[in-house]
C-alpha cells in the first residue's frame, strides 16, 4: 500500500535519510523506532506530505502522493501525535466530527459516527460535551485514536502517540490499539522509541540508524537474527528474555531422541534405558509416526517377561510443535506434570523433544550470561 523508493532528505548539509526504500505492509502495524534524530517522524511527516522529499519517490497504492491534491491526502489519512493536537477551546465532539464538517458529511452520518468511534476506543458519550483539558492524558489520546478512524482511513500514522503517559495507561492504550487492530484493520506506521513497545503491538519493525534502515523485519526476525551490531545493541542482547513468546520449540528442542518400536520386548526396552542412562523411551512405528511414551517406573515390579512395549504404552500423551512458544510448552509441562514433551511435525513425525531438566538448564542461561 505505501511504498519508499530512494527517498533521501537533506537540510543544507545534514543527510535526515538517506536512499530509503521500503514498502509497508497492508493492514499491518509497523513500528518506525531508533534513536533521536534518526529520520523515523521525518519518514511519517514525508508520506502525508508535510515534509518534501529531497529526493526520491512515494506511492500510495501504486500512485504517486505528489500527484495528489494535497488537502485530500491528508484528510484521507488519520492521524495521531503525541499531544493529541485536541484544540483545547472545542468540546471533545467538536473536536472528533471537525473534520467530517469540513467535508460536508450528512450530519445523521456524523452523529452515529461519534457514538461508533466513542465506543470503539472504550469511552462514555457523557464526555462528548467536555474540553480536552476536562480529560486525563490517557482520555484525551483515546479521543485522538477516535478521531484518526473517524473517516475510516486505510492508512493511521501515530507519531509516539503514548510516550507521554504513565507505564499502566500507556500499556492500557497498547492493549486497546492491539484489539482495535484486530477489528479494522488498517494500515499502521506507529513512530516510537521503545523497543518494548515496537515488539508488543508491531507486525513488523523498522529499525532506523542515521537516516538509514538498519533492519527490517516482524520482531521474531530482529529479537532471534539481529543483522548487524548496531541492531543487536539497541535491540538488548537479553531483550528475548522479555518476550518468550518469540523462542520457539525448534529453537529448544533436542533433535534424535532415543526411540523403539512397539513390537521390541520389554526386556531389551529396560536394556536401551540402562545404556542410554534414561528413564523413559518414545515409542514410534516405522515411518516415525509418534505412537507413545514408555516409562521404566511402569515396568516396576511387575512380570514383563514375554511382553512387549506396546503392552505398556503411554498414548494419551501431550506434544508440541515446532512453532509453539517456550509459554506454551512451560503451560503444557505445569498443566499435565510432564517431565518429558514430544516434538511432532503436522504429520504427527517425531522430530525431537525437550525434558524439563534441559529447560531450567536453558532458561538459567539468560542469569549466568548476565554474570
Amino acid at each position: 500500500m505505501i511504498e519508499l523508493k530512494k527517498v533521501s532528505k537533506k537540510y543544507k548539509d545534514k543527510v535526515i535519510l538517506k536512499d530509503i526504500s521500503i514498502k509497508f505492509e497492508e493492514n499491518n502495524i509497523t513500528c518506525l523506532i531508533g534513536e533521536s534524530g534518526c529520520g523515523k517522524t521525518t519518514i511519517l511527516k514525508m508520506i502525508n506530505r508535510l515534509i518534501k522529499p529531497t529526493s526520491g519517490e512515494i506511492y500510495i497504492n501504486n500512485e504517486n502522493i505528489k500527484n495528489k491534491d494535497i488537502i485530500k491526502l491528508r484528510r484521507s489519512i488519520g492521524y495521531v501525535i503525541q499531544q493529541t493536537g485536541l484544540f483545547p477551546h472545542m468540546t471533545i465532539k467538536n473536536n472528533i466530527e471537525l473534520i467530517s464538517k469540513i467535508e460536508k458529511l450528512p450530519q445523521k452520518f456524523i452523529n452515529e459516527r461519534i457514538y461508533e468511534v466513542m465506543e470503539m476506543v472504550g469511552l462514555d458519550n457523557a464526555l462528548l460535551e467536555n474540553y480536552p483539558s476536562e480529560l486525563s492524558g490517557g482520555q484525551q489520546q483515546r479521543i485522538g485514536i477516535a478521531r484518526a478512524f473517524f473517516t475510516n482511513p486505510e492508512i493511521i500514522l501515530m507519531d509516539e502517540p503514548f510516550s507521554a503517559l504513565d507505564p499502566i495507561t500507556r500499556s492500557s492504550l497498547q492493549d486497546e490499539l492491539l484489539r482495535i487492530q484486530a477489528k479494522y484493520h488498517k494500515t499502521i506506521i506507529f513512530v516510537t522509541h521503545d523497543m518494548d513497545e515496537a515488539i508488543k503491538i508491531a507486525d513488523k519493525i523498522v529499525i532506523m540508524d542515521h537516516g538509514q534502515v538498519a533492519q527490517y523485519g516482524s520482531p521474531e526476525e530482529i529479537l532471534k537474527s539481529p543483522k548487524n551490531e548496531f541492531v543487536r545493541q539497541f535491540v538488548g542482547i537479553d531483550r528475548i528474555w522479555t518476550s518468550p513468546q518469540y523462542i520457539k520449540v525448534e529453537d529448544i528442542m533436542l533433535k534424535n531422541p532415543i526411540t523403539t518400536k512397539p513390537t521390541v520386548s520389554c526386556f531389551y526396552c529396560i536394556n536401551k534405558m540402562k545404556m542410554s542412562k534414561v528413564d523413559s523411551l518414545i515409542i514410534t512405528n516405522d515411518d516415525k509416526k509418534f505412537i507413545g511414551i514408555l516409562y521404566a517406573e511402569m515396568l516396576r515390579g511387575i512380570d514383563y517377561s514375554n511382553k512387549i512395549a506396546r503392552d505398556f504404552v503411554e498414548t494419551d500423551i501431550v506434544t508440541v510443535k515446532i512453532k509453539d512458544s517456550l509459554v506454551d510448552v512451560l503451560e503444557k509441562i505445569k498443566k499435565h506434570k510432564m517431565s518429558l514433551i514430544p516434538v511432532v511435525d503436522d504429520t504427527n513425525t517425531l522430530v525431537g523433544y525437550i525434558t524439563k531438566s534441559m529447560l531450567l538448564t536453558f532458561l538459567s542461561e539468560q542469569f549466568i550470561g548476565g554474570e
